[in-house]
């Protein structure tokens, strides 16, 4: 069933931002999760984020929603924590809420807001949204113009809220919500390894990843090197991990989620294609994507031994 109790301590971690795993035909491959899910826990994984950006939650059913978050949940056991998205939109959110907790989630994350919208109206949905779904939530704040600083240091304060992962490239807007939320809501790097060090530096307590998912040790050690004060050794892991980062940034971000479907398919565990509307890894790139993660996966086989 996960684990549960999801509390601001426990974000003090690498958040692993899923991806979901689809057969040829696109249909979820609910046994490709679970392989996935083992992969991770065996590699010291215990926080795992399916049906978020990366899983590309926002063009998925509800049907496939219960289903993937049902299978991350049976596969990992007692052994991680299993935080699902919610969202695009008010009541897609507030019903993907109400799915969540009939499985047994640990909390869910709100999905950033897609569709017109104003920064009274979001603080005002967000807030009712913690409020009908009754789980733990971590907020995920990619605009300051629709989540201005004061209104995110108000929800940080509601009871609900245990984290907040802040994607917005403004580090004194960082510095304000630490400031005045630190100490009530962790708060986590939401723009994976390129800059998680620097907003380490500035607070951060953790971040989340998407290449955790296939090289889980290198994000581990990433973080927990950097706990432990060696800062070179994390930017050492950093540098290796920055251009396959670079790589699904490209062309307005074509390839974000299905760069690591390729990098898990070549990596042994399942991936297969992307639903529309992202775009699968050309063949003619797919050379390029092999050869970093064979420099990837031969530093993470090291890390483990």
């Amino acid at each position: 069933m996960g684990k549960k109790n999801l509390d601001r301590h426990a974000c003090q971690n690498v958040l692993v931002v899923a991806i979901t795993p689809r057969r040829e035909n696109r249909e979820v491959d609910l046994e490709g999760m679970r392989q996935n899910v083992r992969y991770l826990i065996a590699h010291g994984v215990d926080f795992i984020m399916p049906m978020c950006g990366t899983g590309l939650v926002y063009d998925a059913s509800l049907e496939e929603y219960e289903a993937v978050v049902g299978a991350f949940i049976d596969a990992a056991g007692d052994e991680a924590y299993i935080v699902p998205g919610l969202g695009p939109g008010f009541g897609r959110a507030i019903e993907m809420g109400h799915i969540s907790r009939s499985l047994g989630v640990a909390g869910v994350m709100i999905m950033p807001v897609v569709g017109p919208a104003s920064a009274k109206g979001v603080y005002n949905g967000l807030k009712a949204i913690t409020e009908k779904v009754q789980l733990p939530t971590v907020l995920y704040q990619r605009r300051l113009d629709i989540m201005p600083v004061d209104d995110v240091v108000r929800l940080c304060e509601l009871d609900a809220v245990v984290a907040l992962k802040y994607a917005v490239e403004d580090l004194d807007a960082f510095d304000a919500i630490v400031e005045k939320a630190g100490d009530g809501a962790a708060m986590v790097c939401g723009m994976a390894e390129d800059p998680c060090i620097a907003y380490m530096e500035h607070g951060a307590i953790g971040f989340s990843s998407g290449m955790a998912n296939f090289v889980p040790r290198m994000s581990l050690a990433l973080r927990r090197n950097f706990a432990a004060g060696d800062k070179a050794e994390a930017e050492r892991l950093r540098a290796l991990m920055l251009p396959f980062e670079d790589l699904r940034g490209e062309n307005g971000a074509r390839y974000s989620s299905s760069a690591l479907h390729a990098a898990m398919d070549y990596a042994g565990l399942a991936g297969g294609p992307v639903i529309p509307f992202a775009q699968d890894v050309a063949a003619h790139d797919r050379p390029r994507v092999h050869a970093m993660i064979d420099l990837l996966m031969k530093e993470e086989k090291a890390l483990g031994n």
